[in-house]
């Protein structure tokens, strides 16, 4: 994968936006990442004060003669190979200097953004396990994000959030990073005040997980309990999954942003293309429930199922019974009040495409 991809992959996550908040940063590495960061920091910082050590041109053994190495905030390595030796190879040769603390950029910097912790600190290595642990598996467009917004404003379920998603992908298959490093992170600092974490794995970023990684099972050993979240209207599902592909808009947080949305929904010309489109999804959503399952059942876990058509019935049934599930207590004088910033999306052309896609489906048979 090509050094840009991989950084507008991390980028989603708003990584070098926030990392370029802070001035006065050694960076010591490779070009081609050098410059790409020198790059996305001159056109987000009114004076760049950074510094970049650029290892194609200089030697680790010069990095003892720059002046005032120690008026920066930090040294931050960036490798796009192999981070640790670079890290290894730089501490080792400033041993007898005066210096900041050395970071890794994803390592330390990366990890420490998904955990909500101020970045320039080393990560944690020694992770405290929380009391309880969960994690919802599912599919795209399955309702998770709803249901992830319900638990979190419970208070008490943690704040499960999708955390392993495209950036920890593309950094775990191109970069050697340590993907269990940064849950166990997450599990420790990402809790509620009553030491529950709880995480999202939408299963196609999972299964690249595994891809990359032949410690995989570890996730299934450091989680505690898991959920299945399932949507029964396959259908449903594919055509939402078709439709943010194509307006790129996965969730709407406010009514004012919903006639926008309605507008590049009513420019998709509902054809052949678009209904094979579904048809091709249908089957990719129960492939990937499927291969959940066999998962879960690989490794002898018992998931709680839960159905998103039923949380949309009875919420506050549905998350109690997850609440129970758990086995998480309730304070005193608990009253459970839920909510969810996430709006319903307009569904009058999915209906259209319902019809269309049942009427093919039936002339074929």
């Amino acid at each position: 994968m090509e050094l840009t991809q991989i950084f507008q992959a991390i980028e989603e996550t708003r990584f070098l936006k926030q990392l370029s908040t802070h001035t006065r940063l050694f960076f010591v590495g490779d070009a081609a990442p050098l410059t790409y960061i020198k790059n996305f920091f001159s056109n987000h910082q009114k004076i760049d004060q950074n510094y970049y050590y650029d290892l194609s041109t200089k030697t680790i053994v010069e990095l003892n003669n720059v002046p005032d190495l120690n008026s920066y905030q930090a040294i931050v390595v960036v490798s796009l190979e192999n981070e640790a030796s670079l890290l290894f190879t730089v501490a080792q040769q400033l041993s007898t200097v005066v210096h900041p603390v050395i970071l890794q950029l994803f390592a330390d910097i990366f990890i420490n953004l998904l955990c909500d912790r101020y970045l320039l600190q080393t990560a944690s290595q020694d992770h405290q396990k929380p009391k309880k642990s969960y994690a919802i598996l599912t599919t795209p467009r399955s309702g998770s994000t709803y249901l992830c917004d319900l638990l979190d404003s419970t208070a008490i379920a943690g704040h499960p959030s999708e955390h392993l998603r495209l950036a920890t992908q593309e950094l775990t298959r191109h970069c050697s990073f340590n993907y269990l490093k940064l849950l166990h992170n997450l599990m420790e600092y990402r809790t509620t005040s009553n030491s529950v974490f709880g995480t999202k794995l939408i299963s196609h970023f999972l299964f690249e997980l595994q891809r990359a990684k032949p410690e995989f099972e570890q996730i299934f050993q450091s989680i505690d309990q898991f959920i299945l979240l399932i949507r029964k209207d396959k259908l449903a599902q594919a055509i939402s999954l078709v439709l943010a592909q194509k307006t790129e808009v996965w969730h709407l947080h406010s009514d004012a942003k919903k006639n926008s949305y309605q507008s590049q929904l009513e420019s998709i010309k509902i054809d052949d293309n678009l209904l094979n489109d579904v048809e091709q999804k249908v089957l990719f959503i129960e492939q990937q429930e499927d291969r959940l399952k066999k998962t879960l059942a690989n490794y002898q876990i018992e998931p709680l199922i839960v159905i998103y058509e039923d949380i949309i019935d009875d919420a506050p049934g549905q998350i109690n019974r997850i609440l129970d599930f758990l086995n998480i207590n309730k304070p005193a004088q608990y009253i459970m009040q839920i909510n969810s910033g996430v709006k319903r999306m307009p569904s009058t052309i999915s209906q259209k495409i319902i019809c269309q896609y049942q009427e093919r489906k039936s002339m074929v048979h």
